[in-house]
């Protein structure tokens, strides 16, 4: 009986050994989005297109509205069949000029949330769990290029911002969040993701609310209604307040504050067309008065704003400030495309990968 040759076993080639140019190949043919999942298959694949050029210098643009019932409460968007609970927002991709509608099923989480701040690829909200004294406050995390959520621990306090230091997977990462505790009371809280603890700080006066907060080296920033900033030390668990620039007053104006380069730029922006945007540097304890934003360009909304560089095909967007408003965008030369979007709620979010 002739015994025939045992064939050679061939190996079956595995996913996460694909070439590299392979792999680039891919991911130039994928949303940002898309880029994100594909890059989380396996270790492999994340290094070995780390260094990857992706185009996300610019920032993208997200909108959305909760529905609000006549007595004040939040409406209930419950479907009868199955009583799940659909919410929505849209995402407007800059390199390809395309909008995205996402649903979201995650029961009543997002119905009655409030953007606090936004920064890595992650939202932070909160949300008024008793809305007759409004003094829980429960939070959460939010990717909209994932749809990840990380709820957070609730405080049992009234809070009027919050903002965070870095993304909520990183051991780092720490909430701050400003309430008011009484007429003349104020309190600062830190809540660790990590340890699942809040810390709070009570100090005298209150300086009215909140329109900016920012984190720079150690230190929370917050830009106040009142004629005053405040700042908050990390390490030394320090609170101090600042005076604004003798030429800022109350009025229909809102501030911002941003990392210019490590250094706190104020731009203080009015709410009606025609009125300049004036620009300040806080150095050594002192507001200067700047128009140079290092060629930069400065994109705002009613909720946030980022400052972004400027290639040389848009050079002559350098130094300038547009708003993105209920009807469109001022900067018309890199997002006239987003057209006529009623939303009220817009903030603008750098993607992370």
């Amino acid at each position: 009986m002739d015994n025939k040759p045992e064939e050679p076993k061939t190996e079956r080639p595995l996913w996460s050994t694909l070439p590299v140019d392979m792999l680039i190949s891919i991911l130039e043919r994928l949303r940002y989005a898309d880029q994100i999942r594909f890059r989380a298959v396996c270790k492999g694949w994340r290094s070995d297109t780390y260094g990857f050029k992706r185009e996300n210098k610019l920032p993208w643009l997200m909108t959305w509205k909760w529905p609000i019932e006549e007595d004040g409460s939040f409406a209930s968007l419950r479907k009868e069949e199955d009583g799940s609970i659909t919410t929505w927002y849209n995402l407007y991709d800059p390199i390809r000029k395309q909008k995205s509608i996402v649903e979201s099923t995650q029961d009543t989480i997002f119905v009655g949330s409030e953007f606090c701040d936004a920064k890595d690829g992650w939202v932070l909200f909160s949300k008024r769990e008793d809305l007759n004294t409004g003094k829980t406050t429960s939070f959460f995390f939010y990717n909209p290029f994932t749809t990840k959520i990380i709820k957070l621990a609730r405080s049992y306090l009234k809070v009027t911002a919050a903002s965070f230091t870095t993304t909520p997977d990183s051991p780092d990462c720490l909430i701050f969040t400003y309430s008011k505790f009484s007429r003349t009371t104020s309190s600062v809280g830190t809540y660790s993701p990590r340890r699942k603890t809040w810390k709070r700080i009570y100090f005298a006066g209150y300086h009215g609310s909140i329109q900016s907060i920012i984190y720079i080296e150690g230190v929370f920033y917050c830009a106040f209604s009142h004629n005053v900033m405040g700042s908050f030390n990390l390490a030394t668990k320090e609170w101090k307040t600042y005076g604004y620039p003798m030429r800022i007053c109350r009025g229909p104006y809102i501030k911002y504050l941003i990392d210019f380069d490590g250094m706190l730029l104020l731009a203080y922006y009015p709410y009606y067309n025609g009125h300049r945007c004036s620009l300040y540097l806080f150095d050594d304890f002192n507001w200067c008065e700047t128009e140079n934003l290092d060629n930069g360009l400065l994109l705002a909304s009613y909720k946030n704003a980022v400052l972004i560089p400027v290639s040389e095909e848009t050079s002559d967007l350098r130094n300038q400030v547009h708003m993105v408003v209920i009807f469109g965008c001022s900067c018309q030369k890199l997002y006239g495309w987003v057209g006529f979007d009623r939303l009220y709620n817009k903030i603008w979010i750098f993607p992370s990968i």
